[in-house]
């Protein structure tokens, strides 16, 4: 501990900065050099916090604004990165789900929000924020209160309620630098769920022009993809009804995309992506709805014949079987520089390994691997199709 000790504050703060705010602020018991220097720390991490109870709850909220006060008190009034993640609820007298708030659940809602702590004020309008990651919290904004990030980069939100869609607008709108963003279970009161005013709402032109990572999985903000238009990678949960082709714009910088086969859209989303090499599918088991009776498209998307080289297929034998084979088959007779195509499946499945390893490829280097999970992997590499056969011999 004295060698540690010896060394110069700033970076016994960036040590700090690596562990827990809990475990931060404990050190100030080690020594007099000690009690002050967390509260130099900038960064803020709140992980790893299991809420039993309304107690629990009500020392979590005195914890947290005690550290604030604190820092303030010392003078200190940057916060670099915001980490605050309530990792569960384990109530008796609350039911227990995976989110805290869902539409099937939300007679519920009222209950549940007794035990979703609403994020500290002083948060709201740090200026000096680059990183903000929020867990199970309740977004709260008065009319006294607006939302002030101009140095935000990254943002991750996951299971947040807010009362109206507008906040959520604001938010993002108060944040003109952002680069990464994540959302996953953002709610909203039903009056913005349905109301028309949800429906057609948009961020201003200023805003996420700088995203170039985008991580959506929520129905609910399918309104954001008008707005993510220069990301570079996009991973997004999608159906027809929440966002129609239409909406979309084209994504010009594009090059990693991750869909769920719930999206019966594929081929039109492909369309306004023309520089895509990494495509990936999963399954969404939040919902049954799954690809609609596949029929092959007019026109077949530039960016699967210029510029595919990856395909990453998993979940591949869970929800409508023929639609998933004739999507494979689709991307393997029309993406020309396909490099590879690994297909995951939970068991062996001979029909897809029967139609797809028989099946006519446009790239002759294109290597298609099936892996059933059971501990066997076909591996095939492609064969020439007469088109290739003809572009070799120059005819």
């Amino acid at each position: 501990m004295d060698r540690i000790g010896s060394l110069p504050d700033d970076i016994l703060t960036r040590i700090l900065s690596s562990v827990p705010t809990k475990q931060a602020v404990a050190t100030s018991i080690l020594s007099k050099q000690w009690i002050h220097l967390w509260r130099y720390v900038p960064v803020l991490d709140f992980t790893e916090t299991n809420l039993e109870d309304l107690e629990s709850i009500r020392r979590f909220k005195e914890f947290v604004s005690s550290v604030l006060l604190s820092r303030k008190a010392a003078g200190n009034h940057s916060i670099n990165t915001f980490i605050l993640g309530i990792q569960r609820y384990s109530s008796r007298t609350h039911e227990r789900h995976s989110s805290p708030i869902t539409p099937t659940y939300y007679n519920n809602m009222s209950r549940k929000l007794t035990l979703a702590p609403s994020l500290p004020i002083s948060i709201l309008t740090c200026t000096t924020l680059v990183v903000l990651k929020l867990r199970w919290f309740w977004f709260f904004m008065d009319a006294n209160s607006h939302y002030n990030f101009p140095s935000l980069k990254t943002l991750h939100l996951k299971d947040i309620y807010l009362h109206h869609q507008h906040e959520f607008t604001f938010l993002l709108d108060a944040c003109p630098l952002l680069e990464d963003l994540q959302l996953s279970n953002i709610h909203f009161g039903p009056s913005a769920r349905f109301s028309s005013l949800y429906r057609n709402q948009q961020l201003s032109g200023s805003s996420l022009k700088r995203l170039n990572k985008a991580d959506i999985t929520d129905h609910d903000c399918y309104f954001m993809v008008k707005s993510l238009s220069n990301v570079e990678f996009l991973r997004i949960q999608l159906c027809k009804g929440y966002c129609p082709p239409n909406d979309f714009s084209t994504f010009h910088n594009l090059t990693h995309l991750v869909l769920n086969y719930s999206c019966d859209i594929i081929v039109q989303v492909l369309h306004h992506c023309p520089k895509l090499q990494n495509l990936e599918f999963y399954e969404d088991f939040s919902t049954t709805r799954g690809l609609q009776n596949w029929v092959d498209p007019e026109s077949v998307p530039s960016c699967l014949s210029l510029n595919l080289t990856t395909c990453n297929m998993r979940d591949f034998d869970e929800g409508q079987q023929r639609n998933r084979i004739m999507l494979a088959r689709f991307i393997l007779q029309n993406a020309r520089v396909l490099e590879t195509m690994p297909i995951w499946c939970y068991m062996r499945w001979p029909k897809a390994e029967r139609v797809l390893f028989s099946c006519p490829r446009a790239s002759v280097t294109c290597q298609l691997s099936i892996d059933c999970g059971c501990k066997f992997t076909f591996i095939r590499k492609g064969k020439r199709t007469k088109k290739n056969r003809r572009a070799k011999n120059g005819r």
